[in-house]
């Protein structure tokens, strides 16, 4: 099977923002080979870049070349082999993915590889040039005239968009190349490295990495178990790094890397330094231990991701009692996050700080439910990531809320069950418990009421806005909006949950009813002997004893309401609202009531109270109606009330105004107890 060498580079992705990265790929295979050659201070690795010539010489021309030359190993057969072979797993253990080769294709039109390496007791050269053919490469190794090996792979002509996207500052590239291959800078004995552009200075990689990057780290011991780690911090500037990150290493080299953003919320993003910039911050973590636990592929260690479960052990006391055979990922990882908090804190500090401000203001501001948190906002401020959006917020302080109801149930049955059982010895202890119990109940409870306040005001913002006429199309809100605010269109309260029931809107004293049926046939309701085909709005039924078996000398209905909303602004009835909700009574007195089981249940009497409501728009017209049957105006002229004799009647015709106005006036004390002032 031939391997289509042009479609696999045009298949390869390599971001216009990452110019570089073929060239740490390059440094890459050098550090390695180096390492296969044995390693030590011996070796080294010189990167050189070349410049295009250009016109203007005020400024540094951009780099169309880069030579990576290096003293290990070299394009052995083995080696050569594998470079010679589409997608080659030869470094897989290395974490090698066989696809440098095709990168430096992406960004350079070609590549010329002249290596010398050891064979046997001499030297042999391979030299050949790389470019994007479809042909088998030819290389055939000749003797060498060296007496050490060197290898040297020149990446030549550097294409578009990389040219511009490459820095031309030889330093930037510098800090660059530190960044990315950090952890083995740390290698005391390792090669010696340099950067050169053939028109300024050399620099020693190994000294700009003192100067920039070591001089600002700091480096913490800590213990886990019986076994000693060091964490090494460094602040990464510029664009050498993006995010926070944790990592474990094996004699100097990268093992594991986790973000930090995962277990600290607070390093989701760069940290800010007042003094020199933003950073990333680096944790690097070494240990003999870990040098003894990595696997031969350096891709993990052989230890658990969790701490085995060790009943007999207390949890606080789990982590400074492990021995080595326990100690895990997770147990290393806690007690590195706990050295970085304290090498970090002046800046995590100032991140809560500024957090703490931001939730206080919002649960001032909008969610005075949460105010019982405030005290306790330094247990789980942690817990929220910095420049969180009010939804972010919102949902941490939701699930604090509901840890803590989870916890009180949990001491709340335990108190009960240890009721009986308390010795008196014990008993001030216990009433200490039960006391700080019921106050901790109490504050849950209040937060619970202020929700169901809060729920009121936004219920209250939503009439009046349906309330309001639509300034693009010149309409007012359909009656069926308003309807569904106080409660939902086509359902019974046997299907519709407590809190969606808004009933209060219209009168407090409507909440408390046994059944309920909106905009519902009463023909279709079960709870009711009847055929006609009317549909009531609200339709409630009080009912004594409903969950009982009625017995025929005790009247099950006490009374009943309907409610009947008409269109916002609406001018013509063919029959007035009051009118039409005396029929409905009549209808519904006619009809025969079953109880649950389905038996027949009697009235005492077909002259059961009956409340009417009607809300409306009042028009000139349907005032005439009102005020020839006798209905007497409101004290503030907004609405009228009456009463049927015979019918035994009672109704009301609120406007839409007087609703509005009406329900904020009730409720406005307790807006003000939560600062919840209403808009008007």
């Amino acid at each position: 099977m031939r391997a289509d060498v042009p479609g696999r580079v045009r298949n390869t992705s390599l971001p216009k923002s990452k110019p570089l990265l073929p060239l740490f790929e390059s440094v890459v295979n050098a550090f390695q080979a180096i390492e296969d050659a044995g390693g030590g201070r011996g070796h080294s690795i010189t990167v050189t870049g070349e410049r295009e010539r250009g016109l203007d010489d005020s400024r540094p021309g951009p780099f169309e070349t880069f030579t990576i030359a290096d003293t290990g190993v070299g394009f052995t057969d083995d080696n050569f082999r594998s470079f010679d072979t589409v997608d080659s797993t030869y470094k897989q253990s290395r974490g090698g993915k066989g696809l440098g080769r095709f990168l430096w294709l992406r960004a350079f039109e070609r590549v010329e590889v002249d290596s010398h390496y050891r064979f046997g007791d001499h030297y042999l050269r391979r030299n050949f040039t790389f470019i994007a053919r479809d042909e088998d490469l030819q290389a055939i190794p000749a003797p060498s005239d060296r007496t050490t090996a060197l290898t040297t792979v020149r990446l030549i002509g550097l294409r578009q968009p990389y040219r511009d996207e490459c820095p031309r500052s030889i330093e930037v590239i510098a800090h660059r190349l530190v960044g990315h291959f950090l952890p083995m800078f740390l290698d005391p004995d390792g090669p010696a490295l340099t950067l050169r552009d053939g028109t300024t200075a050399p620099i020693d990689l190994r000294s700009f990495f003192r100067e920039h990057f070591q001089a600002f780290a700091t480096v913490r011991p800590f213990t886990v178990g019986d076994q000693q780690f060091t964490l090494s911090g460094f602040r990464l500037r510029g664009t050498i790094a993006d995010h926070n990150e944790l990592i474990y290493g094996a004699t100097f080299r990268e093992v594991i890397t986790e973000r930090l953003s995962r277990f600290v919320p607070n390093l989701r993003s760069k940290l800010i330094d007042p003094d020199r910039g933003s950073f990333a911050y680096l944790g690097f973590v070494q240990s003999p231990f870990l040098d003894s636990m990595v696997n031969n592929e350096r891709t993990d260690f052989s230890i658990p991701r969790d701490p085995p479960y060790r009943s007999d052990v207390p949890a606080a006391d789990a982590a400074a009692d492990l021995l080595a055979d326990d100690i895990s990922l997770k147990a290393i990882r806690d007690a590195a996050l706990a050295v970085i908090a304290e090498d970090l804190k002046p800046y995590l500090d100032e991140i809560n700080t500024s957090k703490e401000a931001a939730i206080v203001k919002h649960i001032v501001d909008d969610a005075p439910q949460y105010r019982v948190l405030l005290k306790y906002l330094p247990e789980f401020i942690d817990q929220i990531p910095p420049g969180a959006s009010k939804a972010e917020m919102e949902a941490a302080l939701h699930r604090q809320i509901y840890l803590r109801q989870v916890i009180l149930k949990q001491e709340g049955q335990r108190l009960l069950a240890e009721a009986d059982t308390v010795k008196n010895q014990d008993h001030e202890a216990f009433y200490q418990r039960f006391e700080k119990f019921v106050s901790d109940e109490n504050e849950l409870g209040k937060t619970a009421l202020a929700q169901y306040v809060i729920h009121r005001r936004v219920i209250i913002e939503l009439l009046e806005k349906a309330l309001s006429l639509d300034t693009e199309t010149g309409r007012y809100a359909l009656e069926k909006t308003v309807h569904s605010l106080v409660f939902p269109m086509r359902a019974t309260s046997d299907e519709v949950p407590f809190e969606q029931q808004n009933l209060w809107i219209i009168d407090e004293r409507l909440t408390f009813h046994s059944f309920l049926a909106s905009d519902k046939p009463l023909s279709t309701l079960s709870a009711l002997g009847n055929t006609s085909d009317s549909r009531p709005d609200l339709l409630i039924l009080n009912i004594v004893n409903h969950a009982l078996a009625f017995s025929e000398d005790k009247d099950p209905v006490g009374s009943l309401v309907v409610v009947e909303f008409k269109k916002p602004d609406r001018e013509r009835y063919e029959e007035d609202p009051v009118t039409q909700v005396y029929r409905m009574i009549r209808e519904i007195r006619e009809g025969t009531m079953k109880d649950k089981a389905g038996r027949y249940i009697r009235p005492a009497n077909s002259n059961i109270p009956a409340y009417c409501y009607v809300i409306c728009d009042l028009t000139p017209a349907l005032e005439i109606r009102i005020q020839n049957m006798g209905g007497r105006r409101t004290p503030d002229n907004l609405g009228y009330y009456g009463f049927n004799e015979s019918l035994n009647a009672y109704y009301e015709v609120i406007s839409y105004t007087k609703l509005l106005a009406d329900a904020k006036k009730r409720n406005r004390i307790l807006f003000e107890k939560l600062n919840l002032p209403l808009t008007t």
